[in-house]
């Protein structure tokens, strides 16, 4: 099978991205993770995030407080990467996901659940499901257009915003 291609074709395609995982961050209350945004950095480089992101591998951290915050990590990971693809494609381009992009994403996530949380596949399934149906809702709502839009333009002019920046401009711009 051949497998999409999921890099950014330009710039604009990149800053629709990142728009599009910051939006999903903060509509995952996840905003107090995010550190800084840097549009002119490597892919996967560019949403800069908190220590407190990630695994912690803390000796005096229970087993289970440690499954749980990985587990919560990887649903965040997950929510921004589908938010990454939703923008570009629903806002951007116009159309929806295909299959051959959410196969390829759900099996990424299937790899990282078995091996961070030690879930089997029905389990990962589940989580990746209840992610894009999320980020489906958020992305296929009439007033988001404006919002990423907004976003991706302002990025592009700044090239680099704080987390306090990235979250004010989101408000300004109706998200919350």
């Amino acid at each position: 099978m051949n497998e999409p291609s999921l890099r950014y074709t330009d710039e604009r395609d990149k800053s629709y991205g990142i728009a599009g995982m910051a939006i999903t961050l903060v509509a995952c209350d996840g905003e107090h993770l995010l550190a800084e945004i840097h549009l002119d950095a490597e892919p996967g480089e560019c949403m800069v995030m908190t220590h407190d992101f990630g695994f912690k591998g803390n000796p005096r951290m229970s087993a289970k407080i440690v499954w749980e915050q990985t587990l919560k990590d990887l649903r965040i990971t997950t929510s921004m990467a589908l938010g990454n693809l939703a923008c570009r494609r629903y806002i951007l381009a116009g159309k929806g996901l295909s299959q051959e992009e959410t196969d390829g994403l759900r099996d990424a996530v299937r790899t990282e659940a078995h091996e961070h949380c030690s879930l089997e596949d029905d389990e990962a399934d589940r989580l990746f499901d209840s992610c894009y149906r999320y980020v489906d809702r958020i992305f296929r709502h009439s007033g988001i257009r404006s919002v990423a839009d907004g976003f991706a333009d302002h990025l592009t002019r700044r090239r680099t915003l704080s987390a306090v920046e990235a979250i004010e401009l989101l408000a300004q711009l109706g998200l919350r």
